[in-house]
């Protein structure tokens, strides 16, 4: 086992430990239930972290992790329904719905 993120909030790290299981890694989270300590006892003692199971797929998970940091490609958009101008990581618009 071995850790490979220590994140701010047991959401956010549910989150990361989904995205890596949807690529194929054993990983659990650890420490999410300290989370509500935090004051009481240090951040760092509390905070929720992402474990690997197998050691050697360190490299491919934090692979996976960064491209999921990364910001999308391709330009902005406007709605042709409603003439809302999205990001480029939107398929949809958020005003109306309409597809891209």
């Amino acid at each position: 086992m071995k850790r490979i993120l220590r994140c701010d909030h047991p959401l956010h790290a549910e989150h990361i430990a989904n995205v890596l299981r949807a690529g194929g890694f054993a990983c659990e989270v650890r420490r999410a239930a300290l989370y509500g300590a935090v004051g009481d006892i240090p951040w760092q003692e509390c905070a929720p972290e992402i474990w690997l199971r197998d050691d050697h797929e360190e490299p491919l998970a934090r692979r996976l992790l960064e491209e999921l940091s990364a910001p999308s490609a391709g330009e902005a958009w406007q709605c042709a329904r409603c003439g809302e101008k999205l990001e480029p990581q939107f398929a949809a618009c958020w005003q109306c719905g309409q597809v891209r």
